[in-house]
């Protein structure tokens, strides 16, 4: 593994503790009394500010090559869909059961992979098998099963699972050869941002009467959207889409831990087992290999970037 690479592993493991703790927040927010739709369009009113204040406070010299504005600005919807999405199929089905169905996104960026003409190698491949399988020991509540009434949280969880699919391979692609990682981040929330102020001009947005709410909100923007966006844009760049894809998997792991912390759910035997597969996994994907002459794999995408 060379240093591009695990810099890169250390962004996403970081973006991934950030996101983990999206739930919890969410769910205190929730109880505060602001609908999903409404949480979200709080979350990137605060966070694109935030970006650009960043940007501007570490005087981030202008980018050495020009950034793609307008693919940054549709990642930014992407990202938008994704939130729309996961929040209601959240609505629709146990976390637990979603959160199964949203783990399905590595496997379907290593397909689009293939299809792009890169490949896998037989080791991760085999890492991304154990990342699925602990995901499924990991994640609650997955034997209670389904319902008719969730067959559309089950469509929502695939949609947003191929979103989010969509967003690893464009933002990757979209980014080869730059390295203004704070800005390219600042004009992806922007689009986001964009997005929720149109939605908000055809629906009243719900304002928060509490001071708790409002700092849970902040804390929402900062840990769980700005922090890891960041650092998912910069891991991406440099470990290449289906590795940081698969390493992301450590989320639910970390999502399991605090919310025994913070909402007093208990691990089971089953769950420890699956996370240490999800660890192992991560491990595997560092052991150094020998690359095959003339390969055109997910790996040397992630040995020409920055």
């Amino acid at each position: 593994m060379n240093r591009t690479q695990r810099d890169g592993l250390i962004f996403v493991v970081i973006a991934a503790a950030g996101y983990s703790c999206l739930p919890i927040l969410v769910k205190f927010i929730r109880d505060a009394g602001l609908p999903p739709l409404d949480i979200a369009t709080w979350r990137f009113t605060f966070a694109m500010p935030i970006f650009w204040l960043m940007i501007v406070l570490r005087r981030s010299p202008a980018p050495a090559k020009p950034l793609p504005r307008a693919g940054l600005l549709a990642l930014g919807v992407l990202f938008t869909s994704a939130t729309i999405t996961a929040f209601w199929g959240l609505e629709r089905l146990p976390a637990g059961t979603f959160i199964i169905l949203f783990y399905t996104y590595p496997a379907m960026v290593a397909l689009l992979s293939l299809l792009l003409g890169e490949r896998l190698s037989t080791q991760s491949w085999l890492a991304l098998g154990l990342t699925l399988v602990g995901t499924a020991l990991t994640v609650p509540n997955l034997s209670s099963g389904l319902s008719a009434d969730d067959s559309m949280g089950v469509l929502l969880a695939i949609i947003n699972a191929l979103i989010v699919s969509v967003y690893f391979i464009f933002n990757n692609r979209l980014l080869r050869g730059h390295s203004a990682m704070a800005q390219a981040s600042a004009w992806s929330v922007t689009g986001s941002f964009l997005v929720f102020l149109t939605l908000s001009l055809a629906r009243p947005v719900t304002w928060p009467t509490e001071t708790s709410t409002w700092v849970l909100l902040l804390a929402l923007a900062l840990v769980s959207t700005v922090m890891p966006i960041f650092c998912l844009t910069t891991g991406l760049s440099k470990l290449g889409a289906a590795k940081a894809a698969i390493v992301s998997t450590v989320e639910p792991v970390l999502t399991t831990i605090l919310a025994m912390i913070f909402l007093g759910e208990q691990m089971q035997p089953l769950q420890l087992v699956g996370g240490a597969l999800i660890l192992v996994s991560v491990i595997l994907l560092q052991i150094p290999r020998r690359s095959s002459t003339g390969a055109s794999s997910i790996e040397a995408v992630a040995d020409v970037s920055p």
